[in-house]
């Protein structure tokens, strides 16, 4: 058994390093318009064997615990070419163009996937009868600027129907907000305070908060003091600026 699964290791290893391919860049900002609306994207098959490649483009949304989820944005972009087979050894060049409205008053937030689809990948694992193969993805940021670049974000605090503290984290701005090393803490006007914990903090912890998103946390761990204050507010502090 301890034979068989280094052999099964091996062939992962293997077939993992023959069909691998890379991508770049795997983030992108678009002007609407103009000549830096048009980005050039580059793959490169440093395996033995041909792969083939589909490039397709999603709308970014976040729900309110920080989840993504995409929307389907092939009329926004216009790539060339979608879909190649790229010889061993070899580099391929894509032109991503965006085609959506060119006046933005809020920045819009995508991402360009490059897809391995099956073409000739597989080997047979001894004595196992079964294929296994390995596709490849890259999902990469895209984001097309606004007219206007406005960093904003704003937090609230209250109760909900469970009783426990919350705390809503809001983008007012115009461009998206990275919440690195974030933090948020409320107080009360008798004086009570609470900050919450890394660990409450996790799912939402250096995700990006699209403009007009917004993430809810809760914690039932906030002192009693806090609950019963009649006018709560939150502060939240993260390490991130859009013009850096």
């Amino acid at each position: 058994m301890k034979r068989l699964a280094i052999l099964l290791c091996l062939v992962v290893f293997c077939l993992s390093a023959a069909y691998s391919y890379q991508l770049s860049p795997l983030n992108a900002t678009y002007d609407s318009s103009g000549p830096d609306s048009q980005k050039i994207y580059t793959i490169v098959n440093d395996s033995d064997s041909p792969i083939a490649i589909e490039i397709s483009a999603v709308k970014r949304n976040i729900d309110i615990n920080g989840e993504e989820y995409n929307e389907d944005a092939s009329a926004y972009f216009s790539i060339q070419p979608s879909k190649m087979i790229i010889r061993p050894q070899s580099t391929q060049l894509v032109r991503v163009q965006y085609r959506g409205p060119s006046t933005l008053t809020e920045e819009q937030s995508f991402r360009i996937i490059s897809e391995q689809i099956p073409y000739s990948v597989g080997a047979q694992v001894p004595d196992s009868g079964q294929m296994i193969s390995f596709l490849f993805v890259y999902s990469t940021s895209a984001y097309v600027r606004p007219s206007r670049v406005i960093e904003s974000v704003t937090s609230t605090a209250d109760l909900d129907e469970d009783g426990k503290l919350s705390v809503t984290i809001e983008n007012t701005g115009s461009v998206h907000q990275l919440l690195n090393s974030l933090s948020v803490t409320v107080t009360s006007d008798n004086g009570a305070s609470y900050t919450f914990t890394e660990e409450e903090l996790e799912a939402i912890s250096g995700i990006s908060l699209l403009t007009n998103s917004k993430v809810v946390v809760r914690t039932e761990n906030a002192p009693s003091e806090l609950l019963s204050a009649d006018n709560l507010k939150a502060s939240v502090s993260y390490d991130y600026s859009y013009s850096n």
